[in-house]
């Protein structure tokens, strides 16, 4: 028996159909293939900065484990590594920290380590091997530079440190390197890895399990076999091996704040794909409404014929998969490679290099969100076939078909200009539907442009950097061993070298020093009015021992306080008229030295305050066994007070006093300086950095040195990361939505080629049928520029303005994007049309009216 072929009508008129329109499909599927990119390029863009932002919490934290536990024995260890949810279990023990005079500033911990733990450490070497004999060292190569040693094993390494961080006696012990690594820049402390038996020696074999106590306190980082539910399956391995009782920390990377932060640097990403979709949808819900209309008669006979309405829904969405086939693929790839390139500038600032995602998430929602914007974009032109009655099908032309009103039959001569205006409202969702989306894609470009315009670069620095280049004692910002103020970094012939630098206009000279003080009532009383109970309980909830330090000087009086001794640059900054609080600042009768300047609480500038936690200005204070008159109270500026506390000062609230340096001198000869500022003209920036370069490569490797250029440089590769994404965003949509201006001109014209053949045959010339397109094409570009300006007032006006409020930034009105795009766009309105014109005279106009 013969099989009986079965005719499928759909497919064949699909596949038909989109042969037939192969113009109309190449502008379809370019819709598509651009709405696709953008969708894979924030996937892309999304997935790798949830992983780039675990990976520089992994390495600002030290290691990428899911757990660490500190304080317990070898024993417990062992119990917790036999337990089937742990996959790995890093051990290490402490021994103390690297006190080497190259090394001040820098935290080296000297560790034993087995292999496991120095991987997840970010510390494996990477040259040679883990220390075996007691006289082997690894070390990563910044230590090695800092100490001078050549990147080669076998070299000879000493170290000195304190097995008692509280005595001062100093263990000297000689190595030889057998293995090093590149250092992880990210990181607060760099690892010294020794061997077991040089850390048996050293600790006795006595393992610690008091954390106050450094040497011989052995660690864990516990790797479980899931990243799912942390805290619960740490909670039953303590539990099913009796250990309850111990401690655990979960690994930052996986904390819910991290989580929050990972949405957070998102979120200009979903308001991206929010932005995609629209425009999206705008073009390719124009382009099959287009078709829809082209094809209307068509559709008329195929309903005549017996086709039902579910029928023709299926043949356009057919024609809408086809598209997709051929345009979503493409669209993947090129978005994934998109968002190859916009990685590293979008995680620029991040130590090591940036990792971009291929997780098959990117493709397989970003195909998915393409083919529902074109499902979506789809839906009102099938219902609109659907619907219509094969006669009214027939009758149907290019005007909007659900118009039903009459039109008025006008007296005198039509001008070219009335009938291109007219002809542009013969279908009123097309024309509505192509300005809104080329006015989408210009106002966005206008309101990014604005918010990265509103941004001062001299509000940002004046928060982190008050000249051209800052030179700081290397204990400044050494938050484990403090400030020592007999420091040996900025040494007389330093300071002497760089102040006589050419170009340097002007220098600045920062003290320091810090004492015991028994507070006066006066002051006592403005501190406990300004810290009421409410402030102090808040303050408990996240820094308990530092509310605790407030609420004992509060009973006893017994603070401690840090002077300043400024001048020039510093002292300059600190004493602008914006940043006195109370008082006011009077230089010359500052430097008389019976003065001294309050440093007050950081607060939001220009906002009054009852009360404020320092003595008040005109009232006398008595510090170091002298007494000063408060001149003024003044704002907290961090290059100046940003500071660690000195060594050996206690654990007490304190209060900060500005004095002038030869004051300060007077009292603290032999302190050294901590800071030094410097303001270099323009054309010898560039020399004074090669100065402080060299002087760092041939003396003092360790030397900290902050540059107003390099930090400059360092916020804009911060910020780069959302002006890059707005703007690729935004010229993206208008690149769209001249697609769409262009499709829909194209369209217009092609469709209208019998009607331009008729009023061509009763007189209308070449010249003047141009004259009426090219008129079409500009009335499009003017009522685009018309609502593009309007509303991109509005938006950068309002919008903006509210955006960029405070802060670091300076409210700029300005629209020159649109400025900018406005002669294109009039170039591009004239020029489509004068191109379908040339095409539509290939064909004579008895040729034109002879096509149905």
């Amino acid at each position: 028996m013969k099989k009986q072929l079965i005719f499928r009508p759909i497919p064949v008129l699909t596949k038909r159909m989109f042969r037939t329109n192969r113009g109309r499909n190449l502008v379809a599927i370019l819709a598509i293939l651009l709405t696709t990119m953008m969708f894979a390029t924030l996937f892309t863009l999304t997935q790798s900065m949830s992983r780039n932002l675990v990976e520089m919490t992994f390495r600002q934290t030290g290691y990428n484990a899911q757990a660490s536990m500190r304080g317990l024995t070898e024993e417990q260890a062992d119990l917790i590594a036999g337990h089937p949810d742990v996959a790995e279990l890093g051990r290490s023990i402490v021994l103390g920290l690297a006190e080497n005079q190259q090394l001040t500033g820098q935290s080296v911990e000297i560790r034993w380590a087995n292999d496991a733990y120095a991987r997840h450490s970010y510390a494996a070497p990477t040259t040679g091997q883990m220390p075996q004999a007691a006289d082997e060292i690894a070390l990563d190569t910044s230590i090695l530079d800092r100490l001078g040693i050549p990147h080669e094993l076998g070299q000879t390494v000493t170290l000195e440190w304190r097995k008692d961080l509280s005595g001062e006696e100093v263990t000297t012990s000689t190595f030889t390197l057998c293995g090093f690594w590149e250092g992880n820049q990210s990181s607060y402390s760099s690892m010294a890895w020794v061997s077991r038996a040089y850390a048996a020696e050293m600790t006795g074999g006595v393992i610690s399990t008091e954390e106050s106590q450094v040497l011989g306190l052995y660690m864990v980082q516990v790797n479980l076999a899931s990243d799912q539910n942390i805290e619960a399956t740490m909670d039953r391995i303590l539990a099913d091996t009796g250990l309850t009782g111990l401690e655990y920390n979960v690994n930052l990377a996986y904390s819910p704040e991290m989580g929050a932060m990972a949405a957070q640097e998102s979120m200009p990403m979903y308001l991206g794909m929010v932005l995609v979709f629209i425009a999206g949808y705008l073009i390719i819900y124009n382009i099959f409404q287009i078709s829809v209309t082209a094809d209307v008669q068509f559709y008329g006979k195929l309903k005549t014929l017996g086709m039902t309405t579910k029928q023709l829904k299926k043949l356009i969405y057919g024609q809408a998969n086809r598209l997709c086939i051929i345009g979503i693929p493409i669209g993947l790839i090129l978005g994934w490679l998109l968002g190859s390139v916009l990685v590293p500038v979008l995680m620029g600032t991040i130590d090591g290099e940036a990792v971009v995602s291929a997780s098959p998430i990117i493709f397989i929602g970003s195909a998915v969100f393409a083919w529902v914007t074109v499902l979506i974009s789809c839906l009102r032109p099938a219902r609109l076939a659907g619907k219509v009655s094969p006669i009214e099908a027939l009758r149907m032309s290019d005007a909007d078909s659900s118009s039903k009103k009459k039109t008025k039959r006008r007296r005198g001569n039509a001008s070219l200009a009335s009938m291109a205006w007219a002809n542009l409202w013969r279908n009123k969702k097309r024309t509505i539907t192509v300005i809104c989306s080329l006015t989408l894609g210009l106002v966005l470009l206008s309101s990014f442009y604005a918010k990265n315009a509103a941004f001062d670069m001299d509000k940002y620095l004046a928060d982190l950097i008050l000249a051209d280049f800052e030179l700081s004692d290397a204990t400044s910002e050494d938050y484990i061993n403090n400030y020592d103020p007999h420091g040996t970094t900025l040494t007389d012939s330093l300071v002497a070298q760089a102040e006589g630098q050419e170009g340097v206009e002007a220098s600045g000279h920062l003290f320091s020093a810090q004492i015991d003080w028994q507070m006066d009532e006066g002051t006592l009383q403005n501190v406990a009015a300004f810290y009421t109970e409410d402030k102090l309980a808040d303050w408990e909830t996240y820094d308990a021992a530092g509310a605790q330090q407030l609420r004992d000087v509060l009973e006893t009086g017994d603070g401690s306080a840090i002077l300043y001794g400024l001048d020039g640059i510093p002292l300059d900054a600190i004493t602008q008229e914006q940043y006195v609080l109370e008082g006011s600042f009077d230089s010359a009768e500052f430097a008389s030295g019976n003065y001294v300047l309050a440093v007050g609480p950081s607060l939001e500038l220009g906002t009054d305050y009852p009360v404020l936690p320092t003595p008040s200005a005109g009232s006398t204070v008595e510090l170091n066994g002298r007494t000063y008159t408060v001149m003024a109270v003044v704002y907290p500026l961090n290059p100046v007070t940003q500071l660690t506390v000195q060594q050996g000062a206690g654990d007490k609230f304190n209060l900060s006093f500005i004095i002038p340096s030869e004051v300060f001198r007077e009292q603290w000869p032999d302190h050294t300086l901590r800071k030094l500022f410097l303001n270099v003209d323009d054309a010898h920036i560039d020399t004074v950095q090669a100065f402080l370069d060299d002087y760092m490569e041939t003396t003092d490797l360790g030397l900290p040195v902050a540059s107003r250029q390099t930090m400059a440089q360092q916020y804009e590769a911060q910020t780069r990361s959302s002006a890059v994404m707005g703007n690729a965003v935004s010229v993206v949509i208008a690149l769209v939505g001249v697609l769409n201006f262009i499709n829909s001109m194209v369209t217009a014209i092609v469709s209208r080629k019998r009607e331009f053949a008729v009023i061509q045959s009763v007189g209308m010339t070449k010249k003047q049928l141009n004259r009426m397109l090219v008129n079409e094409g500009l009335f499009y570009a003017v009522l685009t520029l018309a609502a593009s300006y309007l509303i991109s007032s509005l938006a950068v006006g309002v919008v903006v303005r509210a955006m960029v409020e405070g802060g670091f930034t300076t409210f700029r009105f300005t629209l020159l994007p649109l400025v900018a795009c406005t002669p294109i766009l009039l170039i591009f309105a004239v020029l489509i049309p004068h191109l379908c014109f040339r095409n539509l005279e290939k064909h004579s106009i008895v040729e034109r009216l002879r096509m149905e």
